[in-house]
């Protein structure tokens, strides 16, 4: 989908365009963006995202990835010592004794590749092995304690050997999607918080940003810091971006740190981003739940979302074009009109909006309803314009 969309508005501005995503994630949008050649920059708070985005540019780039892979493992299958590598608060809690042996192993056989792109591939696929392996619940983003009797968790080795061989076919059927395109594009990707981070203004070619932002703070939404926690605390610290050493202190770190997620000074947040949205306006003084908490959460992440706005568009001040996809959470058991307001939070930073497309999500795997309201089972899209 995101791909078709970039290929509208590429085809509508009939000009050179480059493509930025401020909430970059995994690089979805960084692999629409690639495929067809153009330029990319992305942001992520989140070190382990930008690891990703990393290691995705790095195969696009040609990284010798299979003998990256022969290296690891002939490495680690010689590997005889018991050693655990690593030590940080709740490490028994999370991996039993041989998996964290085995992944010591893994570590140090990633450790030893000499090519850092090499290294930052492997380390993907470690984190994916750690996802499943470890004593975490994976029907969950928190770190959630999978309860005794659960084995759905497998053997160290065995599942990044599959990892290995999975990613490998798929990078074999990617390298063949580009194997025609003319010229390899530009690609930038930075650990940092939108609200601040300083990027390059002028390209001179047509702005094209396109992404899905949080809907809320993530410590009450996803919680992408408590997601990435383990994974980071095996990563060696030098294939990370230099931005991580405080984002990975706790499992709460990153998610506090993100849009929302401090209370800091909330009541003048509130009463700072007040007249950006009437349709926000008006949610915040509708609040009848008695529970004010839940209503300054929103308060404050939709202060510092619009705070990152204004800081892309102060980047970006020339022609562009926005695409941004929205979902519509539920917050003190009422649905928070996220698209209405994000679209008139761009109205308000001098943006015309051209089209909202709504569609129902065709793979989620939620239900529709739990114990506190409805769940996010449709996204919108938000096409918008700033002359």
């Amino acid at each position: 989908m995101q791909g078709d969309i970039i290929d509208a508005v590429v085809k509508s501005v009939d000009q050179q365009c480059a493509i930025v995503d401020p909430f970059v994630g995994s690089g979805t949008i960084l692999t629409e963006a690639l495929i067809r050649g153009l330029d990319f920059t992305g942001i992520d708070i989140n070190p382990l995202a930008i690891l990703v985005c990393q290691a995705k540019a790095a195969i696009d780039d040609g990284v010798d990835i299979e003998g990256a892979a022969r290296h690891v493992v002939e490495t680690y299958r010689l590997d005889v010592t018991e050693t655990i590598d690593v030590n940080f608060p709740g490490l028994e809690k999370w991996f039993d004794q041989p998996a964290a042996i085995a992944l010591s192993r893994l570590r140090r056989s990633i450790a030893s590749l000499q090519d850092v792109d090499g290294r930052k591939v492997m380390w993907t696929l470690l984190a994916e092995t750690i996802r499943v392996c470890s004593n975490s619940r994976t029907s969950t983003y928190k770190l959630h304690k999978r309860a005794d009797t659960d084995k759905t968790g497998g053997a160290v080795i065995p599942t990044f050997e599959e990892n290995v061989r999975r990613a490998l076919k798929r990078i074999a059927e990617y390298r063949f999607l580009i194997f025609n395109r003319p010229t390899p594009p530009g690609v930038q990707v930075f650990c940092g918080d939108v609200r601040n981070v300083v990027l390059e203004s002028d390209t001179g070619k047509h702005r094209l940003l396109i992404t899905s932002p949080p809907y809320g703070d993530n410590r009450t939404t996803i919680p992408y810091g408590q997601f990435s926690y383990l994974a980071l605390r095996w990563i060696d610290p030098r294939d990370l971006p230099q931005a991580t050493p405080g984002l990975i202190s706790t499992s709460h770190t990153t998610d506090t740190a993100s849009l929302g997620g401090s209370l800091k000074d909330v009541a003048q947040k509130a009463a700072m981003v007040r007249g950006v949205s009437p349709t926000l306006d008006k949610f915040l003084a509708s609040d009848r739940s008695g529970r004010p908490e839940g209503t300054r959460k929103v308060a404050a992440f939709m202060f510092d979302f619009v705070d990152g706005l204004r800081n892309l568009r102060d980047t970006f001040s020339g022609q562009a074009h926005w695409v941004i996809t929205t979902g519509n959470r539920t917050a003190n058991g009422q649905q928070v009109p996220f698209d209405d307001i994000c679209s008139e939070m761009l109205s308000h930073l001098g943006a015309r909006p051209i089209a909202a497309v709504k569609r129902k999500l065709p793979t989620k795997r939620m239900p529709s309803k739990n114990s506190m309201g409805a769940m996010i089972t449709a996204e919108t899209t938000l096409v918008a314009e700033f002359a």
